[in-house]
């Protein structure tokens, strides 16, 4: 798909006023202490981005090309070993993930299904962000509880009912197992396994 003048012109301006909220959200959380809170916030306000991803934007890489740009600016601070530790913690590149898997999703799934690609997204910016704010009030530690998964899976079935339907309770369940397990960062394992499992039960 070779985006039209006419398409970037529209997106662009859009792009600018959800990257300013993210940004806003990056120095919101500057004065804060719980690091791990600061993430999902941060998480939370790429939300607006996803929904106009799937449903205003016209192509897909205005919203690719700005998820790269946030990936490199994230990466850097750790290549230089000079994080901005009040989100990012030394040897965790999950905000990396994150942004990496958006771009990936975004540029990648536009054709086949957008509205799935975006739901995969809210799973992680919406539902990992619950998840993490409700464990952090009964854990002090970084660890999986079972307040958090709850949490996850109430609000990514709310989501996949609305965006999927049936389709997206049983993709939210499967992204809840995503987050708990141990192995693979929850900032790649579900928003690829949540795309992976879609086109298994399709």
């Amino acid at each position: 798909m070779v985006p039209s003048p006419a398409d970037v012109a529209f997106d662009f301006p859009l792009a600018l006023v959800l990257f300013a909220v993210i940004i806003s959200a990056v120095f919101f959380t500057r004065k804060m202490k719980n690091v791990w809170v600061n993430r999902k916030l941060i998480h939370l306000s790429s939300a607006p981005a996803v929904l106009v991803y799937m449903f205003a934007f016209k192509e897909p890489y205005t919203f690719f090309a700005f998820a790269v740009a946030f990936t490199l600016a994230l990466l850097i601070p750790h290549l230089r070993s000079r994080e901005l530790k009040w989100f990012q913690v030394k040897a965790n590149l999950g905000e990396v993930y994150y942004t990496l898997s958006f771009s990936i999703l975004s540029i990648t799934m536009w054709e086949a299904s957008r509205i799935l690609a975006g739901t995969a997204m809210l799973f992680m910016s919406v539902g990992d962000s619950v998840t993490g704010i409700i464990r952090s009030r009964f854990v002090s530690e970084r660890k999986k509880h079972w307040s958090g998964s709850l949490g996850m899976l109430l609000t990514c079935s709310a989501i996949g009912a609305a965006t999927l339907g049936a389709r997206g309770v049983v993709l939210s369940a499967l992204a809840t197992l995503a987050e708990f397990q141990p192995w693979v960062d929850d900032n790649l394992a579900v928003p690829f396994s949540t795309a992976l499992a879609n086109f298994l039960i399709a």
